[in-house]
Order: C-alpha cells, then structure tokens, then sequence
C-alpha cells in the first residue's frame, strides 16, 4: 500500500514538475554575483560591461563559442546593481547579475552550460636587479602578498578557478634557462599551470613576465592583479572541455519520507549541473532516477551522494 502511495506522490511530483520547471536547469538563488577590486569603483561602468568574459567563464562557456555564432551576452542586459563587500581586510564591489535571464539566454541560443571549477598552479620566481639575494624580501614584501590574496579571491569568486602558488628558488638566469625551466615544468606538472617571473625594471617599476605566453607587464610597484588573473583564465581556457552530455542513473532508498523525496526533486530541479531527469523504476527497495548532466562521474556521483543517493552509475 504504502509503495503504491509512494509511485503516486512521484508522479504527481514528476507531473507537476514538468508543468512548473519543465525539468530543466533551475535555480534557487536569481542572482549571479561577481566581483571586482574596490579601486575600480570609479570605473564601474566599464567594469559592467566588461563582465561577459568572467560570466561565461562562470558557466564554462568559452569566448569562442559565443564568437563563433555571433552572439553578444550584453552584460548591461542582465544587471541588477552592486554594493561594497569586506572579505577579512579586503573590500570588493559585488557585482549582481540576473541568473534568470542569463540562463535564458544560453537555452534560447542552445549553449550547453554547467558548473564549471578549475585549479591552476601559479609558479612565481623572483630576482632583483639592483640588489643582490633578495627574493624573500620580493615574497615576504606585504603589499605583494596582498596582491596573491588579492588575485587568489578574485578568481575563485568570479572564476572558479583555485590558485595555488609555489615560490620557486632560483630565477632563471637567462632565456636558455627559461626554456629549461618551462620544460622541465611541462614534464612534471600534470595540472594547468602559469609562470610568473618577477625582477625590477627600473628603481621605480617592477616587470612581470609570463614567458609561456610571451606577456609582460611593467608596472610601479606590485600591481600585477589583472594580468596575473588574465593569465590564469587563458590557462584554463584551453584545456579541452569536455561538454558532451552524459547520463547517469542514482538509486534511492525507497524507505524514504515524502518530505526527503520532495527535498531530492527540488534540489534536483534547482540544480544548474542536471539538465533532466525522470523517475526510470521504483519499487520496494529502491527509486531509480535518470538524469542527465555535463558532469564527470566522480561529481555527479557526489552531487547525488549528498542528496542521499546510496548508488550512482
């Protein structure tokens, strides 16, 4: 009795779910947010408009996707407004998007969109023309530390992309040994990864080369935030995403409450990572459900596993 109660709450559930969210990706929270530094306040104009790039990149939609097919997200389109947000010491402008309208666009257009996440090891080598053994001082200097901070926030909140910096000890004395450096880096790291090479321009300015991509920035003192953030996304960016849609079955106890049962479909529908899904079997033991995600097996078997789900295939 109980389990032919059980089958009709899940077709109700399922039934009204079509109605209401036609099983695609939904959201719980209407708004996007990104962030910029607090002295770009003056700029925030610009700063709006010049969020398409970190937005796609949120989804894990490439530039070139959007260029392909001549489309234009507009950015200004879909924005609600900002405030300044402190994170410990450090203060940003949050930027609010709408979620909604965003999302509306990649369905409307058909771009494939999820919840993307990347790492990124950041070597940093350090020398100072003008004065002799003096790469701690360049790291322990406290306003260079607080630009990694900085650059470390910034990209896990807008991109999230994690940044993980390792301090090397020697700097390569010459582009011979540049090239030995990077070579030796591209046979060790298995992860994307970006070099950032700091020396003293003049007695004023600092250089911040990236000999991987040939980029360099001279700058007064340590402001290398943008570039070294710039850096990074493009790293990430040609990693070969794979976006094929895959299907996976997850199977739940079948002893669960109607209010359990209800919480998995709302999540699921919620969702942006499930694309749809529908019940495929129930009986005494088990509730089957079929979805379908841009996930990789191991994410969306702990997506699944932490709404409950005792299997995932």
């Amino acid at each position: 009795m109980f389990l032919k109660k059980l089958q009709n709450f899940i077709a109700i559930i399922v039934t009204f779910m079509s109605l209401t969210f036609n099983l695609n990706s939904q959201i719980s929270d209407n708004f996007l947010l990104l962030y910029e530094s607090y002295d770009k306040l003056s700029q925030i104009e610009q700063v709006i408009e010049d969020a398409e790039p970190r937005i796609l990149r949120k989804y894990g939609i490439t530039e070139q996707s959007i260029f392909d097919r001549n489309l234009d997200l507009q950015p200004t389109k879909h924005f609600i407004g900002y405030q300044v947000k402190k994170f410990n010491n450090l203060r940003l402008i949050e930027l609010k998007f709408n979620k909604d309208s965003i999302e509306d666009f990649f369905i409307a257009n058909s771009l494939p969109f999820f919840g993307f996440k990347g790492k990124v090891k950041v070597y940093l080598a350090a020398n100072d023309s003008f004065f002799d053994n003096s790469n701690l001082f360049i790291f322990d200097n406290k306003d260079f530390q607080n630009e990694l901070l900085n650059a470390k926030v910034l990209s896990e909140l807008n991109q999230n992309i994690v940044l993980d910096f390792e301090y090397l000890d020697n700097y390569p004395s010459d582009s011979f040994a540049t090239n030995q450096l990077i070579n030796d880096l591209s046979r060790d790291e298995k992860d994307e990864w970006v070099l950032m090479l700091v020396d003293r321009f003049d007695l004023g300015s600092w250089s911040y080369s990236f000999p991987r991509t040939q980029n360099i920035l001279i700058a007064r003192n340590y402001s290398f935030r943008s570039i070294l953030l710039n850096e990074t996304i493009d790293a990430v960016s040609k990693q070969s995403l794979d976006i094929r849609k895959k299907t996976f079955i997850a199977s739940f106890r079948a002893d669960l409450s109607i209010n359990d049962i209800e919480s998995i479909f709302n999540n699921l529908s919620e969702s942006t990572d499930i694309l749809n899904f529908r019940v495929l079997n129930s009986n005494k033991e088990t509730i089957d459900l079929e979805y379908e995600s841009y996930l990789e097996p191991e994410d969306a078997a702990a997506l699944m596993n932490s709404l409950g789900a005792s299997e995932n295939s």
